[in-house]
């Protein structure tokens, strides 16, 4: 399992050409060959491409706004751009609030993304979605997630191991019952302050890593990257390097 770094993490110093080149140097620097791309500003595909392969970074993903992936034309311009960026995991970061969270809500989400993935699947490349909490909802007794395994046959996860803790569930039982449907999964760790949950640094919270990355390992999944959404120690580059530390210090980074 190669291990990198999701740009989201960075998002505030991405939101210009510029800015992004300056950012893929800084992560190329500090160690990272592999990164996915989530919430960058306009940028130009070739431009990105070729900063890319300038420092010999694998992109493993990214992550695409509903607007484009919804409209078959622009999904297959976002094709087209995976394609340039040698890259074959297109993927949609949270549920559009324009479905419900319901069980009907869920039913008219399926449908959409099983069209996006077959012409996704279509095209050789593969389709993922990434969970937050509100996916581990029950209606009518059952997860919305469950429903999205079950009736999504052609669907991949990016699996985020935080989120499945504030679902209220145990990351390794979703590692284990997505096994071959994940090829990008998140880390970041799950911290508590006072009655507060925060994210974390990997090793500054409570989530079982010695358990989580052996079963990653153990079930083939590809890609983790590491992400942080907010609740840096200092800033967000240096918690990617305290994450990418704890990971060196500890074995898990090969």
């Amino acid at each position: 399992m190669k291990i990198g770094a999701q740009l989201y993490t960075v998002r505030e110093y991405t939101k210009t050409p510029q800015d992004i080149e300056a950012a893929l140097r800084k992560i190329k620097a500090m160690g990272f060959d592999l990164v996915q791309i989530s919430a960058f500003g306009p940028c130009d595909i070739d431009l990105l491409a070729g900063w890319t392969k300038e420092l010999a970074m694998e992109v493993c993903g990214g992550h695409d706004p509903w607007n484009r992936l919804c409209d078959p034309a622009e999904l297959k311009k976002i094709i087209g751009e995976y394609k340039k960026l040698g890259s074959s995991h297109i993927g949609l970061g949270m549920k559009p609030d324009l479905f419900p969270d319901s069980y009907e809500g869920y039913t008219d989400f399926i449908k959409k993304i099983n069209e996006i993935c077959k012409q996704v699947k279509d095209e050789g490349l593969s389709f993922g979605y990434h969970n937050h909490e509100l996916e581990f909802m029950k209606f009518n007794g059952v997860r919305a997630i469950d429903r999205m395994i079950e009736e999504c046959p052609d669907l991949y996860f990016i699996l985020d191991v935080f989120w499945v803790q504030a679902g209220g569930m145990d990351p390794c039982t979703y590692i284990d019952k997505l096994k071959g449907r994940i090829k990008i999964i998140h880390f970041k760790d799950f911290r508590v302050l006072g009655r507060t949950r925060q994210f974390a640094e990997i090793g500054e919270g409570n989530l079982a890593w010695n358990e989580i990355i052996p079963l990653c390992e153990k079930n083939n999944i590809p890609w983790a990257v590491i992400e942080q959404d907010a609740d840096f120690l200092t800033g967000p580059f240096e918690s990617l390097a305290l994450s990418r530390k704890f990971l060196v210090d500890n074995g898990y980074w090969k």
